[in-house]
């Protein structure tokens, strides 16, 4: 089991790009930062689809609560837990669908979905575009435009 929240997603960043997982990673960022929140992790896959990644080692709830938040930027939003917490979390799997937030865990280097998020155009496509530039390694110059400045949001 990890020891920490830094050590879940490291697990899964290395593991993203190989055949055992469900997306062609392109890019990822970590810890995109905008007005409601963070999100954990952003990859942008092959097809330039921006998927969300909040990880928790227990608290699946609190995870999920940000993991819907983080829909309106993401394409896809994902929640990612140990094995063990994972599966217990599966029980409360409509809660999952009615957010439309996916589940998944990551062993020995191969990332397990157990729930599928629901793939769809996020609601602030603005808010998109910064998170795609972000874990593309490109800056954005979309202003904020809760504050009409020039600064990135990341």
């Amino acid at each position: 089991m990890c020891e920490s929240e830094a050590q879940l997603i490291e697990d899964f960043t290395s593991s993203l790009g190989r055949k055992a997982t469900p997306w062609d990673s392109v890019g990822l960022a970590r810890e995109f930062y905008y007005l409601r929140g963070r999100a954990d992790l952003v990859v942008v896959d092959a097809r330039g689809m921006v998927i969300a990644i909040e990880g928790k080692l227990r608290r699946w709830r609190d995870a999920l609560h940000q993991a819907y938040r983080n829909r309106c930027f993401a394409d896809a939003s994902y929640v990612l837990l140990p094995k063990d917490i994972a599966q217990s979390a599966l029980r409360f799997r409509g809660a999952f669908e009615r957010r439309g937030v996916g589940l998944c865990y990551c062993v020995d280097g191969a990332v397990h979905l157990l729930l599928d998020a629901v793939w769809e155009d996020p609601i602030q496509p603005w808010l998109r575009d910064a998170a795609h530039s972000s874990a593309s390694g490109v800056a954005s110059d979309t202003r904020n435009p809760y504050t009409g400045g020039e600064g990135l949001l990341r």
